[in-house]
């Protein structure tokens, strides 16, 4: 009985012991480690200048317009020149020998001038370049909003005139491996009746060179 009694007091001791353990590791191991880093919500295209810019594009669905580009991949430094038409839900988008043409109803990507087509946009096309077929809307859009959620400092928005249209802009500060502080800049702006008007990066610049609120129906019927 008195050994009973010797292994009961010892299984209470070690339980009140594990108690004491549980209430003061996490103060000793904030002290020894500092405090342990909580998960912060990422920062997202929330700042006044990049809304202003994203606003814009917004008025892209709805727009009939003829839009002329100059892409430059910073690779090569070769300009390849581009072409949008939008008419309603149908557009023609010529980037250097590459069509995509949509009726409203179906896609098809297709070699410039020829009738060597393929169902459905094909971005592969164009990858060389460092764009997609969007590259004027969503596409930019898309990298925009992932640009504003990384900054590394202040966004910077101004105006400028495109292409004979004001536009609004932003300069976005991010990380890169290309400068020796680590950060560069890349700059989006976007023409006030909705489409790219502006972007330098890294990878690739691009540069409306001519706008029209009009669109060509022989194209589009094409």
């Amino acid at each position: 009985m008195p050994a009973d009694r010797s292994r009961q007091r010892s299984r209470v001791a070690v339980a009140a012991l594990a108690v004491v353990l549980v209430a003061v590791l996490p103060t000793l191991t904030g002290c020894a480690l500092g405090q342990r880093p909580s998960l912060m919500e990422q920062p997202t295209a929330d700042d006044q200048a990049s809304a202003a810019v994203l606003s814009r594009f917004e008025r892209a669905a709805s727009l009939t317009f003829t839009a002329n580009y100059d892409i430059t991949p910073s690779l090569t430094g070769q300009i390849t020149q581009a072409t949008v038409v939008q008419s309603g839900e149908r557009q023609r988008i010529t980037i250097g020998a590459v069509e995509y043409i949509a009726d409203g109803t179906t896609s098809r990507t297709c070699v410039a001038g020829t009738t060597d087509c393929v169902f459905s946009f094909d971005d592969a096309r164009v990858s060389d370049l460092s764009v997609t077929h969007a590259f004027w809307s969503n596409s930019v859009v898309g990298r925009l909003t992932t640009d504003a959620s990384r900054t590394v400092g202040p966004s910077v928005g101004h105006t400028d005139t495109i292409a004979g249209r004001p536009a609004t802009c932003v300069d976005l500060p991010v990380p890169t491996a290309f400068e020796e502080d680590g950060v560069g800049q890349v700059t989006y702006c976007a023409i006030d009746d909705g489409v790219l008007g502006r972007y330098r990066g890294a990878d690739v610049s691009i540069e409306l060179t001519a706008f029209s609120p009009n669109a060509d129906e022989a194209l589009l019927a094409g």
